[in-house]
């Protein structure tokens, strides 16, 4: 593992602690609103934060956009998948757990970013999938039923 990552996982760990707590404030946000109404007061949270942050020209947001005003539209759909994640945490996570909810969300990530990676979407570099990322995958959806037992 390179040294970089080695120092960027501890990082992105916390992020993905954040993720599920994410999940379950909103779904106990959503016990005093809708689903949609939680989701809402969540995205205006963000919302509020990136303008402050674009206010202050935070890594040249300015700059940036307003190129991304001129992209092709399809690279705008980031925003759609967002929603859907965080409706379908506030609906799925009191249904099945906040640890089951986050195993098949980041397994489905992942089969997701091998086929992007394959591809070289959207302009990334390309990855080939490999025997050992495949097995990766089915590790993570193991470890992932494995959580559903209680």
């Amino acid at each position: 593992m390179p040294t970089s990552l080695l120092l960027l996982a501890p990082i992105i760990l916390a992020i993905g602690a954040g993720t599920a707590t994410q999940n379950v404030v909103n779904t106990a946000l959503s016990r005093h609103a809708s689903a949609v109404g939680a989701v809402f007061i969540s995205v205006t949270g963000t919302f509020f934060i990136l303008l402050v942050l674009l206010l202050l020209n935070v890594g040249g947001s300015r700059t940036s956009v307003s190129s991304a005003l001129h992209a092709p539209p399809y690279l705008w759909i980031g925003g759609i998948f967002g929603v859907l994640v965080l409706i379908s945490a506030v609906l799925l996570v009191p249904r099945v757990g906040a640890a089951t909810f986050v195993a098949f969300l980041v397994a489905g990530q992942l089969i997701g970013a091998l086929v992007l990676d394959q591809l070289g979407a959207f302009g990334l570099p390309r990855f080939p999938v490999t025997p050992l990322r495949v097995l990766g995958v089915f590790l993570l959806i193991g470890g992932a039923r494995l959580v559903l037992w209680r």
